[in-house]
């Protein structure tokens, strides 16, 4: 009786361990799109298949889990990626309770020695995450939001900027607590940020 239990279990396994493959693969496969940063000129877009891995951002006409970033409407929050033979995708920046309640939006401006200032209209940087901002010329931002049970927000931000020669120079800041609907700034030697929460 048993060596039987034994055989029709072996016959089942199989099955059930393709359909684990085949249920993990479509979960791995859904793109999320869960961050803008809106600068003069340029926009990138945070896209991810793993949620417990760091977002890539990318700009428009870049490629991503083979899909190429077509077009943005700022309108809906739209991003559209295209794929040879397989019908547009559209992802809507993702807005559900959870998410939305974790995400903060901010918009301000970076400045980088005399005279050299970054100005974007819109970020959105996730709550106890590092969001890291490709910003130009080699430059990266790196800020963390954090709520304080007394209400207010602490960031944290680093930032780093690679010369033509591959030299890395990073700062870090000191951190920053604001009111949630406050802004915050700092100035540290060459660089420095000021930043304001947007509201709808």
């Amino acid at each position: 009786m048993q060596a039987i239990v034994r055989r029709i279990a072996c016959k089942q396994a199989p099955t059930s361990l393709a359909a684990i493959v085949l249920f993990a693969t479509v979960a791995r496969a859904e793109i999320e799109f869960i961050g803008v940063l809106v600068m003069p000129g340029r926009a990138s877009f945070a896209l991810t298949e793993d949620p417990a891995k760091p977002a890539t951002w990318l700009t428009l006409g870049q490629a991503f889990a083979g899909y190429s970033l077509a077009a943005f409407d700022a309108k809906t929050d739209t991003l559209t990626l295209t794929k040879k033979g397989a019908d547009p995708l559209r992802l809507h920046l993702k807005d559900d309770a959870k998410v939305k309640s974790a995400r903060l939006e901010i918009a301000g401006a970076l400045t980088l020695g005399a005279g050299e200032k970054i100005e974007f209209t819109r970020a959105t940087l996730l709550f106890d995450q590092e969001n890291i901002f490709p910003m130009k010329d080699g430059l990266t931002c790196r800020i963390k939001p954090s709520r304080l049970p007394d209400g207010n927000i602490r960031y944290d931000a680093v930032f780093e900027r690679t010369s033509p020669g591959g030299k890395m120079e990073r700062v870090s800041s000191p951190s920053v607590v604001a009111r949630p609907d406050g802004p915050f700034s700092i100035q540290i030697g060459d660089f420095g940020f000021s930043f304001a929460p947007k509201t709808n």
